[in-house]
């Protein structure tokens, strides 16, 4: 049996090879449904308007039935399949850009320094308006991201928009590596490390700035951002745990159907280390595991994000500071049923180490600090707000949260971003509101250009 420990919209993927499938225990059919489903598709063949397609008819009942099933369990057609590899990895070919939904619209949030994007002028803060002719207004940005990946060498034609004027550029999608770590010293001096998603390769680049840092003297604190992070490799959030945790510290714990099988979760390179690859914590400096921090999050981090703040926050290692986390804390199990597609369904729940479960609840901050809320502003969607989704088995008492606006990833570090000037004010009392920000805000040019930072999540 493969595994492969995801968390997109997911928290805990596991990757089954269609060998394994024979060794399960045969599952008995109910004859009548069955039939039932059988005549359906006969009664389709005979009298539909139109000629049938056999794939499409039986790929619609797959999907039919698992989303029956919960709001993360669905059929996988290739193109999902592929942007699993993708989150997988860490590869992709694209173009370089990083969007997010601004009210039904994409906006540019980063371009990726020297990529076909970045060299055709797009910039933080564009409208993107089309993808190959067809409009992307009200697409999620998932699958904008996926209509810009493609082929390396192939083209694919954008219209972006700055000020009400439109471009349309055709550009040449290369082979890129999504980054998901960037680090900018505050004005206050201390460290602040924002983290998109959890890659392949998120656990060794942390590590990487981490003795970057150690280089200069352990700082007096480090602020971790995890807003707008909406999950990734659980095992990246194991090792990032492991960064700041000693080894053997529980991380979570899983659950599943059977309410007296449990399994834990440690920070053990088991958990987080890939076959014939060194250890990413290896030579860690001491103080890592002592310096004083604070994680950022918000309704938008979600699945590992969750599992990780929780972990940090249960340990007493940290605090939390922000608004109520997402709330995605179900596991999903993804099996291939041939060479291109496959199937996904919930098949366990997570706690941290504390027994508090996710799902459906979210992780509640140490310190709350909402975000500024515009006058058309929509409330902070939850899993609880999803048709279909997982009910928690601890009774709901986050409910009564206060909703939090949707947060602009161009928004942090600004003069707005309260929960980082808080997050500061927390490891340097006395420091000013606004002054830590000022010189970040002075280098935010020089950061665009990759100078200390590598900003990750770009299409």
């Amino acid at each position: 049996m493969k595994r492969r420990w995801m968390a997109g919209a997911a928290a805990l993927w596991i990757v089954m090879a269609p060998a394994a499938r024979a060794q399960e225990a045969t599952v008995t059919v109910p004859r009548a449904e069955m039939e039932k489903l059988l005549e359906t598709y006969a009664l389709i063949k005979r009298n539909y308007v139109a000629k049938a397609d056999d794939g499409k008819l039986f790929e619609g009942a797959i999907a039919g039935m698992l989303a029956s099933l919960d709001a993360h369990s669905e059929y996988m057609n290739k193109d999902a399949m592929r942007e699993i590899d993708r989150e997988s990895t860490g590869s992709y070919v694209g173009i370089g850009i990083e969007v997010e939904d601004d009210h039904g619209q994409l906006r540019v949030v980063s371009t990726t320094p020297q990529a076909p994007a970045d060299k055709a002028g797009i910039q933080a803060g564009d409208l993107l308006l089309s993808i190959d002719g067809a409009p992307a207004t009200g697409l999620p940005s998932s699958e904008a991201a996926r209509r810009m990946h493609g082929a390396a060498g192939s083209v694919v034609t954008v219209g972006v928009a700055r000020r009400g004027k439109l471009r349309t550029l055709r550009l040449t999608r290369v082979a890129m590596h999504n980054d998901t770590v960037r680090m900018r010293m505050t004005a206050a001096g201390l460290p602040w490390i924002r983290i998109s998603e959890f890659g392949s390769a998120t656990g060794a680049d942390l590590a990487a700035v981490l003795k970057k840092l150690d280089a200069q003297g352990a700082p007096r604190g480090i602020v971790l951002d995890l807003r707008n992070d909406g999950g990734g490799l659980v095992s990246a959030a194991v090792a990032v745990g492991g960064a700041f945790l000693p080894a053997g510290t529980t991380m979570f714990t899983a659950r599943g159907r059977d309410a007296d099988t449990e399994a834990k979760v440690t920070v053990d390179q088991r958990y987080y280390r890939e076959a014939n690859t060194p250890d990413v914590l290896a030579g860690l400096p001491a103080w890592t595991r002592t310096v004083p921090l604070t994680v950022l999050v918000n309704g938008a981090s979600a699945s590992a994000a969750e599992l990780l703040a929780g972990a940090l926050q249960d340990n007493r290692r940290a605090t939390i500071v922000g608004s109520q986390t997402f709330g995605k804390g179900s596991i999903q199990s993804i099996i291939p049923l041939d060479a291109e597609d496959g199937i996904k369904f919930t098949v366990a729940r997570y706690f941290t180490p504390g027994g508090h479960e996710i799902q459906a609840r979210g992780v509640t901050p140490d310190v709350v600090v909402h975000p500024s809320a515009g006058a058309d502003e929509t409330l902070q969607l939850r899993e609880a707000d999803l048709a279909n989704h997982l009910p928690p088995t601890q009774s709901p008492a986050n409910d009564a949260a206060p909703r939090a606006v949707p947060e602009s990833t161009r928004m942090f570090g600004t003069r707005d971003d309260k929960a980082l000037q808080a997050a500061i004010g927390l490891l340097a009392p006395g420091t000013k509101p606004g002054t830590a920000l000022a010189g970040m805000l002075r280098k935010w040019t020089a950061m665009a250009k990759g100078e200390a930072a590598s900003v990750g999540g770009a299409p």
